[in-house]
């Protein structure tokens, strides 16, 4: 059954579309979102051609899975909510992990800005079927001011036919199976496109921070919760709530902790250097007194950050971190 809506955004463009067919309300809670605006592929194909510029049409879908499943030029642009993170292995799916794009709202509020939108203006999401994406992705936006997040229900592909021959086959719904314009052909203007300059960078960063790692775990023994933190929160279910504690945590005490991992190798080096050189004993237990008071801040800023952690995750989300920490621990060993 489908229903009628009026919004005033729509009342106020003066156009053809005075009312929307909105599709039916998804019964998975995981499906629905706050703004509690649903359609179909056909539905924002329609809104697409009679607000035209006044709406933002964004396709969410990881850009290499658009290369090869089509996309569709009413699209004004593809801003992905996840990409294939083909550095890291899912824990219980048989592929590879998917990273949400941390820069997802920033994306669509510049999208807005270069077309002289506000955050009022419709803005429709599309995935490849409509459930595990589209839903999802309206959490990075809840509280930024968005008025009007519409998802496509049944997204570019549409869902699975479950029985036959063509068990599996996304011939349900969905954008490609509406007879709707689509192509193999991409827009390059379009389409999300991380310059050479940022994947190098971060390809950089993340090498040093490997690098680093063992470092570290020289310094002090005690378990490097955040890192492994960071690499499994799609594991662990963070909310944006926690995400944001974690991240003012980080922010607070990360430096001190990298100064004091640096300096503890730094005064390993001058120590083994002092005694090859003959410096006398007292030197020697000075720069080692200084190590040690080094290494005892370390261990209360890894402690003080286990402690925070347990005020932040539930005890399930605890007992899942430790469990994947005890894993590294084993691999690492090997």
């Amino acid at each position: 059954m489908k229903f009628t809506i009026i919004t005033p955004l729509l009342l106020a463009t003066s156009l053809n579309i005075a009312t929307l067919q909105a599709a039916e309300i998804p019964k998975d809670p995981k499906q629905q979102t706050t703004w509690g605006l649903y359609i179909d592929s056909k539905e924002v194909a329609t809104m697409k051609k009679e607000l035209g510029n006044k709406m933002l049409f964004i396709d969410v879908r990881d850009p290499v899975e658009i290369m090869f499943t089509g996309f569709t030029n009413l699209v004004d642009i593809n801003i992905p909510f996840k990409t294939a993170d083909r550095s890291a292995w899912h824990k219980k799916k048989p592929v590879f992990n998917m990273a949400v794009n941390k820069d997802f709202e920033k994306n669509i509020e510049s999208a807005l800005k270069a077309r002289g939108l506000s955050k009022d203006a419709p803005i429709a999401i599309m995935c490849r079927s409509g459930g595990t994406r589209g839903a999802p992705a309206t959490k990075l936006l809840e509280g930024k001011g968005y008025k009007n997040i519409y998802v496509v229900t049944d997204g570019f592909e549409g869902g699975t036919v479950k029985k036959g021959e063509k068990k599996n086959w996304r011939l349900k719904n969905g954008w490609k199976n509406a007879n709707l314009p689509w192509s193999y052909k991409l827009n390059k203007e379009k389409m999300h496109m991380p310059n050479n300059a940022t994947m190098a960078s971060a390809d950089t960063a993340e090498d040093k921070k490997a690098a680093f790692m063992p470092l570290v775990k020289h310094a002090s023994p005690m378990p490097n919760y955040m890192r492994t933190l960071k690499k499994n929160s799609d594991n662990l279910k963070l909310s944006s709530e926690q995400t944001e504690k974690l991240q003012a945590w980080v922010a607070a005490n990360n430096k001190k902790a990298t100064d004091a991992v640096n300096k503890i190798i730094e005064l390993e080096k001058e120590i083994s250097t002092a005694s090859m050189k003959g410096d006398n004993k007292e030197l020697l237990m000075t720069k080692f007194n200084e190590m040690s008071d080094l290494r005892m801040k370390l261990a209360s800023s890894k402690t003080a950050c286990r402690d925070n952690l347990l005020t932040i995750l539930s005890n399930e989300q605890w007992g899942k971190l430790v469990k994947i920490q005890k894993q590294n621990t084993k691999q690492a060993s090997l």
